[in-house]
């Protein structure tokens, strides 16, 4: 009975402690889900702030992406438009181009169907000269008892006669259309290369004097008993002149790269505030590199404007030193640059290799860049300097041959010497003193003058010019080729002149009779 009692007292508690622990089970099941759902929750609202924060910042991208493509696009149309306008350019430039095309097409056309007709006209007069022998053999035949072969030498020698006439004649009618229309054309090429040629016309850079601003920079200047002044042309070797009461400071100097460097070394003076020889000498350091780097980027500028290509680091620098080069007031530089432009359009007319002939017409005076510590002309000089750079031969050929010292073996040379001519005549391009003008004036007329041949001479067109009248009984055609040529030469040894001299030779024989009426009638 006892076991019994403890059987069912333990199912009892067994019943008990399953119910108590099924409980316990139930509410933990029940802090799990509402741990659960909080957790649910906050990852929701997480989840919700996340997408908002990300909708703001996709909403602010998209608007910032519209904005750069609203950007792109209004860019896009602003280059579009300017695009347009420089096509709609270049269409009535070569709109232009063409009817110039058109027009050398029709001429060229007539030309030629004019030696078609000219070609026709020799024909038909060899066919009548054919006929002309014939019925001369034939009438000498009728006429003459003459031997065969006499007969023929008689024929074939007034034959001969009349073939040279002719020819002389055909010759000098083409010589004087060919001559005619080659000027013709060569200056309507001129005309056109002048105006597509785009250079400054100023005048070069004056590093000779300048007027002091204030009497305390004047001071700085001089120095102390003229210390600043003698270091500056020690440093330099320029010779410096101050004019105390005009306030002028003068630069004497055969090199202007010198005269440059002083201009510089007493520019900067005026931003020190005490001026001493040491000071002097890193000023003028200073401005060799300024100098330097100047000269570095003339060369540099005048390359690119020129768009050549593989020009030698230290051949850029002989050009840029060009800049502060002169003739006769025209700056080096650009003298060459517009000889590289004009050259590189005769070229292109003319089927030639455009950047050769810029390239050359670029270097033509390369050799007045270099210090002339050495007896060399400039020619000279240039042509060893090409030559050591190894530049082309049709250059060094153009610089050996601008001046007529060599002779031109390419088509270039002879395009280069005509664009160096070109720069150097044209109106303003050259200066001289009124006394050295008047001076070249009187010295053309004079040496025309002195052939006893000549009646008068003037020097017209600034002296670029010298129109020569002869007395017509006292010449003839031949004599006064010879004049031309003697009064040539004697210009060439005599006399400076900028350009090139005209020399033309006028003889003009009138001659006058009257008739009257007679009186009787």
């Amino acid at each position: 009975m006892a076991t019994i009692l403890i059987v069912v007292l333990l199912l009892a508690s067994i019943g008990v402690g399953y119910g108590l622990r099924a409980k316990k089970h139930s509410e933990t099941l029940a802090q799990a889900r509402k741990a659960a759902e909080k957790i649910i929750e906050h990852e929701r609202q997480k989840t919700k702030a996340e997408v908002a924060e990300y909708e703001k910042n996709s909403v602010q991208e998209t608007q910032q992406y519209q904005e750069t493509i609203d950007q792109e696009l209004a860019d896009d149309l602003h280059d579009n438009q300017r695009k347009e306008a420089w096509i709609e350019q270049r269409m009535n430039l070569l709109n232009q181009k063409k009817v110039v095309l058109t027009n050398r097409a029709d001429a060229l056309a007539k030309k030629r169907q004019s030696l078609l007709q000219e070609r026709d006209n020799v024909r038909t007069t060899l066919g009548e000269a054919k006929q002309l022998i014939t019925d001369r053999w034939n009438k000498l035949q009728e006429v003459a008892d003459l031997e065969e072969q006499a007969a023929s030498k008689l024929v074939l020698k007034e034959t001969k006669q009349d073939a040279i006439r002719s020819k002389d004649e055909f010759v000098n009618n083409a010589q004087t259309e060919l001559e005619s229309s080659c000027e013709r054309e060569a200056e309507d090429l001129i005309a056109l290369a002048m105006e597509h040629s785009d250079v400054p016309r100023g005048q070069a850079e004056n590093h000779r004097s300048f007027i002091a601003e204030n009497a305390e920079y004047l001071g700085k200047l001089i120095g102390n008993s003229g210390q600043n002044v003698r270091a500056i042309e020690a440093l330099t070797g320029v010779d410096i002149v101050i004019d105390d009461q005009e306030k002028e400071v003068i630069l004497n100097g055969y090199d202007p790269v010198r005269r440059a460097v002083a201009m510089e070394t007493m520019e900067m003076i005026k931003t020190e505030k005490r001026v001493v020889p040491d000071t002097i000498e890193r000023l003028v350091n200073k401005a060799n590199k300024v100098i330097d780097q100047r000269i570095r980027q003339y060369g540099e500028d005048a390359v690119r404007e020129l768009k050549l290509k593989y020009v030698a680091p230290d051949l850029i620098k002989f050009i840029g030193r060009m800049h502060y080069r002169t003739s006769y007031g025209q700056n080096i530089l650009e003298h060459s640059i517009e000889t590289a432009k004009l050259a590189g359009i005769f070229a292109v007319e003319l089927g030639e290799d455009a950047t050769l002939a810029r390239r050359a017409g670029l270097l033509h005076d390369i050799g007045k860049s270099i210090d002339r510590d050495i007896e060399a002309t400039h020619v000279e000089l240039g042509v060893e300097l090409t030559t050591q750079y190894r530049e082309s031969p049709v250059i060094v050929n153009t610089i050996a041959s601008h001046h007529g010292d060599v002779e031109a073996q390419y088509v270039i040379a002879n395009l280069v010497e005509a664009a160096d001519a070109i720069s150097g005549a044209r109106q303003g391009a050259r200066s001289e003193s009124v006394a050295d003008y008047i001076q070249r004036i009187k010295s053309l007329e004079e040496i025309a003058n002195k052939h006893p041949e000549v009646k008068e001479s003037y020097a017209i067109q600034a002296g670029r010019e010298l129109r020569v009248i002869v007395q017509p009984k006292e010449t003839d055609d031949k004599t006064i080729h010879s004049l031309a040529t003697n009064v040539k030469n004697q210009i060439e040894e005599d006399v400076t002149y900028p350009g090139q001299v005209k020399v033309t030779v006028v003889r003009k024989l009138e001659i006058v009779e009257y008739v009257e009426k007679n009186k009787h009638e």
